[in-house]
Formats: C-alpha cells, structure tokens, sequence
C-alpha cells in the first residue's frame, strides 16, 4: 500500500472518531435537565400606603404540588407576616400585599414538597429572600389600611431524619390575636434524653411529659399570639426508632392540625 493510500486512510479514521464524540456529547446534554433560578416579581413596586401589590414567586419548576409560602417583613421590625401556604401553580405562586406604613418591605418565599416522591418529587427549599424590595411612599391624611388580615394555618415538615437525629418544624399562624394558644404533640417511642424545642415569633411556655413509662414524648406550648405573626417551633431529639413516622398527630388553638410526619 502505497504512502497516501495510507495517509487518507488515517485521515478518514479521524474524521469518523470525530464525529463519533460530537454526536455522544449531544447526546449527553439532551440527557441532562437544567433548573432555572426562582425569582420574585411585584406589581407594582412602588406603591402607596393602602395599595395592593401582587407579588409573584416563580418557583423555576413547573411543580403544581406541593407548598408555597410567601411572606413580607416592614420597616416596623415586627418580623415577618406570612400568607397562607397555596398550592403552586405550574411553579407560580402569588399574594396580595397591603402595606400599612412607608418604607421599605422585605420579600422572602419557601417551597415544601408534600407527599410521597412518587407523586410530588420536587425539591424543598429554605427560606429565599428577594433581592428587590417594595418601596412604599406616604399615605394620603385618613388613609388607614392595615396589613394584618389573614388566614390561620397549621404546618409541619421533616427537617432531619438520619439514622438516630431528628429535626421537624412547626409553623402556625392565628387570624386573630390569642390570649390563650395552645399548641400540643407527640414524638414517637425511640426519644432518648430532653428534647430541645425553639420558639420563634412567640414568648411560649414550653412542657414536656413522658406518657406512663414509655419513651414516647409529649410536647405542650401555651401562651399567646399575635393575630397573623409568625409562630416557627422547632423541635430537635435523638431516636432509637428506625421506624419512618417520627411524630404522632400534633394540633393548635382553632381547629388546626398536622398529621404525624413521616422521613423519606
């Protein structure tokens, strides 16, 4: 075989071998899906006081299961007043704002899957604080609406639950204010030691009992509440139990309940 007989062939061989790799690249990323960042919108984002202001939370997603919860934080430094948690639709979610006083407003949302994977496998998420604010000038003389309207509501996530820690979060908000909140649960058998409980937008007594001689615990909060403030409750402990349902049915002042939380 002559010397460019075999120089053309080399060549042709580099050419397939190219092709061959562009081709499994391509393939490659159509393989892979990529996650758009959530974002925040406000319409408007200027207001007065007493105007509504719709804002928007694109999950980046498109899930439509799962929980949505948007919250607002003021100038008063009263922490943050939270919606009711909505149902997102195709990764949107929304709330109608109305702020009460000039200055600037906080945004923050939250995604909580709910479920089992199978039907809602969506990713969960902490709490994402906008980078934008609403900008809210002066009332006019006699304007007096006011920003604490809402609707009461109970929930519960999983937070950790590896082989012994346990971590859930409670979070309750009252449509009224309360002089007498009661908020009361159980974690099932397996506790080993005191559970540690946090309480945030809320002076809250905290008790715990030990039913019979079990290793179950029961876990009791009463105090008051601020119509629409924020209660977070966050309850941390080791188990012994490897069973997959790490709390009994837990409940609060008005009706509300959570159904016992499960690990996945």
């Amino acid at each position: 075989m002559s010397f460019f007989s075999l120089l053309s062939l080399l060549l042709l061989t580099l050419f397939f071998t190219s092709c061959q790799k562009d081709e499994a690249a391509v393939t490659d990323s159509q393989q892979l899906t990529f996650r758009d960042p959530q974002s925040f919108a406000y319409s408007p984002d200027s207001v007065g006081v007493g105007d509504s202001v719709l804002i928007t939370f694109d999950l980046g997603n498109d899930a439509d299961c799962g929980h949505v919860q948007i919250q607002v934080s003021g100038p008063d430094g009263n922490g943050w007043h939270g919606g009711q948690p909505t149902t997102p639709d195709s990764g949107i979610a929304t709330l109608v704002f109305v702020p009460d006083s000039p200055g600037e407003y906080e945004v923050r949302a939250k995604y909580t899957r709910t479920g089992k994977p199978s039907s809602c496998d969506f990713e969960s998420t902490k709490w994402l604080v906008s980078q934008d604010l609403i900008l809210v000038g002066g009332a006019e003389e006699g304007d007096s609406t006011s920003m604490d309207t809402c609707d009461s509501f109970f929930t519960g996530e999983v937070v950790t639950c590896d082989s012994s820690a346990r971590q859930v979060v409670f979070t309750y908000v009252s449509d009224k204010d309360l002089n007498h909140l009661k908020i009361q649960g159980g974690l099932t058998n397996g506790v080993q030691g005191d559970v540690e409980v946090v309480v945030t937008g809320a002076d809250l007594d905290v008790e715990q009992k030990t039913p019979g001689h079990s290793s179950n615990r029961v876990i009791i909060l009463t105090g008051s509440a601020a119509a629409c403030d924020t209660i977070m409750i966050t309850v941390t402990w080791t188990s012994t139990n490897a069973g997959d349902t790490i709390t009994g049915d837990w409940s609060a002042t008005g009706g509300l309940g959570v159904d016992p939380l499960v690990c996945e």
